[in-house]
């Protein structure tokens, strides 16, 4: 074995941990977001057993859950990734592109 090769398996390794960690973590907002939607419907259908209102309660609350949920999943979701690429920038799946230096979607640009 060459001196390099040693270092990269437990680098690898690492990397390898971090993306299982990262995916474990996106797995949970699944249940995080299903908890949420559960949750509103059920204060929901609580509000229309005390008030008796039908189904109203128990529909807006199911929305109201929904939006909240799907707030969560984006919100946690870039977390994650930008967790995860912290870890291992490109992971093998691509080379990193050098930074531009020209944008061209800079308004303040003097020309």
């Amino acid at each position: 074995m060459s001196p390099g090769t040693e270092t990269q398996g437990p680098s690898r390794r690492h990397e390898s941990d971090a993306e299982i960690r990262v995916g474990w973590k996106m797995s949970g907002l699944g249940m995080e977001v299903a908890a949420q939607v559960a949750a509103g419907a059920m204060l929901g259908w609580l509000y229309d057993r005390w008030r008796g209102t039908g189904s109203t309660g128990l529909l807006v609350g199911a929305v109201a859950g929904i939006a909240v949920g799907l707030w969560s999943l984006v919100r946690g979701a870039l977390k994650l990734n930008r967790e995860l690429e912290r870890h291992s920038p490109t992971a093998g799946r691509a080379v990193a592109l050098p930074p531009d230096e020209e944008d061209p979607d800079d308004w303040e640009r003097d020309e």
